[in-house]
């Protein structure tokens, strides 16, 4: 899995370790809602809070072209906004001695393998630009960026496409099987204050943490009003652990690089093979509730 851990990459985290038809083998870290040395120090503690095996490895600290997009002020606390208890420093684990590069270039020459990105994509972006060779090995490569309709960071533009346009072209590019997990499916399935009570309700330490987690995640727009929120890296996991959940469709999607306005948004073509030839299966229906349900057990079982 590659991330830039805030709190939805937190929970994807958890999603993914805990999915029975996938073994987490390695992690690895990006500049995208915070810094490089702050995605990483989250997800160390992350992994050691909820006993996550699977070796963190750092990665890119800037995009391939242009310099790093971060949100700290939105998603607050380094990224890790909180209403209370916060996730403690790490204190056991620490990162590999491998960089992300070396170990998915590894990975991948061991192959197959299955790509969970929940971040920007540079650092499958270097691998691939340095050995495109190594795109045979790729199995599925499951993303959470782009949009087929509007943005969130701007009008036009997702933030994760946003963050590193240039990389999201080289993957669209790459002819692996690329599945898009967008705002119109991220959207879908929204958590919000139902949820941060069934969490405190739970009662166990973890449970009041991932609460108080979710309690800011709601306030970010406001903080004295809470409000569904769109679950948007967890989506992403989801569709892995429970594909019955998700409908995609093929289409040909590319990544705007250029425009003034629209730089980072995702034009998705649906008719194909009409009018253009597919290089990505696209989300275009999730059983949101459904979803929802199965993630919030999976908190509460944390």
């Amino acid at each position: 899995m590659d991330c830039d851990t805030g709190f939805d990459d937190a929970v994807a985290l958890l999603v993914i370790d805990r999915a029975s038809s996938f073994e987490l083998v390695g992690i690895s870290t990006v500049v995208g809602n915070t810094t490089l040395e702050r995605t990483t120090a989250n997800t160390l503690a992350v992994v050691e809070r909820f006993g996550i095996a699977a070796p963190v490895h750092a990665g890119a600290a800037k995009p391939l072209a242009q310099e790093p997009q971060t949100i700290e002020e939105l998603l607050g606390g380094g990224a890790l906004g909180t209403v209370g208890r916060s996730f403690p420093p790490p204190r056991r684990r620490t990162v590999d001695s491998r960089d992300a590069i070396t170990a998915l270039t590894a990975a991948l020459e061991r192959g197959p393998l299955t790509i969970l990105a929940t971040g920007p994509l540079t650092n499958p972006a270097i691998v691939l630009n340095l050995r495109p060779e190594l795109a045979a090995s790729v199995e599925r490569f499951v993303f959470m960026g782009g949009s087929a309709t509007s943005g969130n960071h701007t009008a036009a533009a997702e933030f994760n496409a946003f963050a590193d346009p240039e990389a999201l072209d080289v993957v669209l590019r790459a002819g692996i099987p690329v599945e898009m997990f967008g705002l119109d499916a991220t959207r879908q399935v929204p958590i919000g204050p139902g949820e941060e009570s069934a969490l405190r309700r739970a009662g166990t330490p973890n449970a009041e943490l991932w609460a108080d987690h979710v309690g800011f995640y709601l306030r970010m727009l406001d903080r004295r009003t809470p409000r569904p929120m769109a679950l948007h890296d967890p989506t992403a996991a989801a569709s892995l652990a429970w594909p019955e959940l998700f409908e995609l469709a093929d289409a040909r999607v590319e990544v705007e690089l250029h425009g003034s306005r629209s730089r980072g948004a995702t034009l998705c073509e649906f008719r194909v093979p009409t009018l253009a030839q597919p290089n990505a299966r696209v989300a275009v229906s999730v059983q949101g509730e459904e979803v929802m349900r199965r993630v919030l057990e999976v908190l509460r079982a944390s």
